[in-house]
């Protein structure tokens, strides 16, 4: 039988994949390196997308990038980038859902948009590694049973045999994050739950984890009955099956589900996991759906981070919870706040959220970062929500992966925040057989797009040519039958290149506009450009 499990709920990770320009190319970046596997015909120069979704860096000066259209790598600490054409290089086709680096190791996973008889739907693509830092890499397709198995199959689990429900489709079994450790990738999907591919082997297995009711689960006192089932309650299965993320080191692994966190010892000898479950209700989480989580160390320190989101208890409430006695304990803190990721330096916590970037030096008083104004450009990030955050140790900078592009700052004392630059991939309007003014993205959906101070944001590029500075260029927005909706401040331009200006989507009275074909003018001195943007509410 085929199963299609149906999302519950709108997942960070998935909305962020759906963020991509409507008008996309790359950014103008300069590359001199010597490292074959940049500049062959398997990438491309500039970010793959401005949907940026994890951050991670390799390597002595590699910088790993997730995006809403496929993995970028910059060889050189964030000053130039590389986007890999997946189909080339054997990568997983879609946005990227998950990415690790460790070591040598790169683990990536993807997930795309399929037409299904019930309507669109996520679907994984699997997931691929490479053990050199991405010189070559080993392609997995999303790993199901077979289309010819019956609703179970049996799997074997310690000295028991159980039950797991055969799930046969890569519909709603997105990989949302992966670990490793002991040999082997962890991965965490809806359908799939928690599985680990063995690398040395080549071989998956499914990892059963504790029933809803459950505390725990030996390896030895498998309870009767019990079967990996990641249907709804109702439909006799679990939420604790559903997985959404996961992190391990040493004998030790976290995942992270739709019913608490549960915390696994691995028998070296055997593979086989004893496991402890947690909950809002038994341990005090501000919620049971686990959306993440990060390990924090430093001298002294070990803390366990989950952004722990309300589920299906209406006492449960979104915000973070944290573990300083490997489980034993646990406190909460941002309540109120959806986090999608974290990140450390040190004593320092920090936290990527919906409404901006948070750090912490005690985790319980946090401050939240100013939204990213590049010190140079004056261009912004229109969008509160950040996705992943990254401390680099290398050069002390701090990234932010945002649906508006890429930010860093130095995260020395004293400069953290204070200057920012951003990146971002655009169509050059000098570009040969380019349009002179366009809108992205477009269309333009106002309670999705670039999101900043509860309104939505499009941009209006163009550029300036060497006879054209000095002179200030205004935007004006019209309706289809041309009448006047909005004039956007007047931007100088005090050298030649590429600019912008950003439409909120609202008139000139401060309200959203209706859907619909909306024309925008630019004039810069007595020469008129136009083009048009569809507002999609």
């Amino acid at each position: 039988m085929l199963y299609t499990l149906a999302l519950a709920m709108v997942l960070p990770v998935l909305v962020a994949a759906q963020l991509r320009p409507g008008h996309f190319s790359l950014s103008k970046a300069f590359f001199d390196s010597t490292l074959s596997y940049f500049v062959d015909t398997t990438s491309y120069s500039g970010l793959a997308g401005n949907s940026i979704l994890d951050i991670q860096p390799g390597g002595d000066s590699l910088m790993f990038l997730g995006t809403s259209r496929g993995l970028t790598v910059s060889p050189d600490l964030g000053e130039t980038y590389r986007s890999y054409i997946a189909s080339d290089v054997d990568l997983p086709r879609g946005g990227i859902s998950a990415l690790l680096v460790a070591d040598s190791l790169v683990i990536t996973a993807a997930l795309v948009d399929t037409q299904t008889s019930v309507g669109w739907q996520k679907k994984g693509t699997g997931l691929s590694y490479s053990t050199d830092l991405g010189h070559t890499w080993v392609h997995k397709e999303q790993d199901v049973e077979a289309e010819n198995s019956d609703d179970y199959v049996n799997i074997s689990w310690g000295d028991s045999t159980i039950r797991q429900l055969a799930v046969t489709t890569a519909i709603s079994n997105v990989t949302f994050h992966v670990a490793y450790s002991l040999g082997a990738i962890w991965t965490t999907s809806w359908a799939g739950g928690l599985r680990r591919y063995h690398i040395a082997t080549g071989e998956w297995s499914v990892v059963p984890l504790p029933g809803d009711g459950d505390t725990t689960l030996a390896c030895d006192d498998i309870p009767a009955g019990y079967e990996v089932n990641p249907l709804d309650p109702v439909d006799g299965g679990n939420h604790n099956h559903k997985g959404f993320s996961v992190i391990a080191y040493d004998s030790l692994v976290w995942v992270g589900t739709v019913a608490g966190i549960n915390k696994g010892i691995v028998d070296s000898a055997s593979g086989c996991i004893s496991w402890t479950h947690y909950t809002s209700r038994w341990n005090g989480l501000s919620g049971n759906w686990v959306l993440a989580l990060y390990r924090q160390t430093a001298p002294g320190l070990d803390r366990i981070w989950a952004s722990t989101h309300n589920a299906e208890d209406p006492l449960e409430q979104r915000g973070v919870s944290y573990t300083e006695d490997n489980g034993r304990t646990w406190k909460t803190t941002l309540l109120g706040e959806r986090v999608d990721n974290f990140a450390s330096n040190g004593d320092t916590i920090y936290a990527a959220a919906s409404s901006g970037l948070y750090k912490s030096i005690d985790g319980r008083n946090w401050a939240r970062f100013k939204s990213a104004v590049d010190a140079e450009s004056g261009e912004q990030v229109w969008a509160e929500d950040v996705y992943g955050v990254q401390y680099d140790q290398r050069n002390s900078m701090l990234w932010l992966a945002t649906p508006d592009g890429l930010a860093r700052t130095s995260a020395k004392s004293g400069e953290e925040g204070i200057a920012w630059e951003i990146k971002r991939a655009f169509v050059s309007t000098q570009t040969a057989g380019e349009e002179r003014f366009y809108a992205y993205p477009n269309p333009f959906y106002l309670a999705e797009h670039n999101v900043r101070d509860g309104a939505g944001h499009v941009r209006l590029q163009y550029h300036i040519t060497e006879l054209e500075t000095g002179v200030k260029g205004t935007v004006v927005i019209f309706d289809f039958a041309l009448q006047k909706v909005r004039e956007l401040p007047a931007r100088a331009h005090s050298i030649a290149g590429d600019y912008s200006q950003v439409w909120d989507g609202r008139n000139s009275s401060g309200f959203e506009v209706a859907n619909g074909v909306y024309y925008c003018r630019l004039t810069i001195g007595a020469k008129d450009f136009w083009t048009k943007v569809i507002v999609i509410k």
